[in-house]
């Protein structure tokens, strides 16, 4: 009768835990490996803090920051995201309800990944940013370290929207919502648009810029150094560097489509390419006498 018993109890559980949404927490800095966020804000007015017209939006894309980077240097890669449907729509819906249709064009957006696991050790801090420029100005190991005060943003919408009850969620906050929700006034002031003014670089652009998207990482453990800045995109001239139509183009589009897109060799350079693939070829086959 015991054994009975106890079987029917973990048959409830078990239909309970089937039953009950899994908490889907937005994977930040101390995941390791933190998930692609896109952060859409408005700000109405002089302040991002005051007048009661600013809002912003936090979508979890639910790409991880290794698989974004293993894409880089991929030739044509792309990938997009429709934040008018399904999980997002509700969020992406009250964002642009609020903004007015006469201003999404002044709404700013960016794309970022935190993972901040060893901090103190070489390439320890890891964050991907979209940043609108070509070449990544001065910035230190020591900044890229305290980039982490980010998570704090992170935290604080996990409960917030649906990023509690889905996979992939989004949620919205003003600035009179709770600490830290707004992407206006992190820590009560510093908004996200640089990191909490960690970065030179603003990295939210008007919606339907073309931005290019970096990797910042600490290049040693000294904190007076420059952290290594990589630019994402295709090296189309095979010159070691990467250059001006070359760098891989984060977009988000008034209508709510958010896109990441690496440039495609031109059909000369792709046929350049297939034949010295096929010299090598030859030469491995002679080589081995296949």
């Amino acid at each position: 009768m015991k054994i009975e018993l106890k079987l029917k109890a973990l048959a409830v559980a078990a239909i309970m835990a089937a039953g009950t949404p899994a908490f889907a927490a937005i994977d930040g800095g101390p995941s390791g490996n933190g998930e692609l966020l896109l952060n859409v804000r408005y700000y109405g007015g002089d302040s991002a803090t005051t007048g009661g017209d600013d809002i912003s939006g936090l979508f979890d894309l639910g790409f991880k920051m290794d698989d974004m980077i293993a894409a880089n240097g991929q030739a044509g890669y792309t990938k997009s995201w429709d934040l008018k449907t399904g999980d997002y729509g509700a969020s992406w819906s009250q964002l642009t309800s609020f903004v007015g249709a006469s201003n999404l064009g002044k709404m700013e957006f960016n794309v970022i990944a935190l993972d901040d696991t060893d901090r103190n050790l070489k390439g320890g801090s890891r964050y991907l940013t979209t940043g609108n420029v070509d070449a990544f100005p001065s910035q230190g190991n020591a900044n890229v370290k305290t980039m982490n005060g980010m998570d704090k943003y992170v935290d604080a919408n996990n409960s917030r929207g649906t990023h509690g009850t889905v996979v992939n969620g989004a949620s919205v906050a003003t600035a009179t919502d709770p600490s830290d929700t707004f992407f206006g006034a992190i820590n009560g002031f510093g908004q996200g648009d640089t990191w909490l003014q960690k970065t030179t670089v603003d990295t939210t652009q008007a919606v339907g810029t073309d931005q290019n998207f970096w990797f910042l990482t600490t290049s040693s453990t000294s904190n007076l150094a420059q952290a290594t800045k990589t630019p994402f995109g295709f090296d189309l001239n095979h010159d070691g560097t990467i250059g001006a139509g070359e760098f891989t183009k984060v977009s988000l589009s008034e209508a709510g489509v958010l896109t990441i897109t690496s440039p495609v060799p031109e059909a000369e350079t792709w046929a350049m390419l297939l034949a010295g693939l096929g010299m090598l070829s030859m030469i491995v086959r002679r080589r081995t006498g296949v």
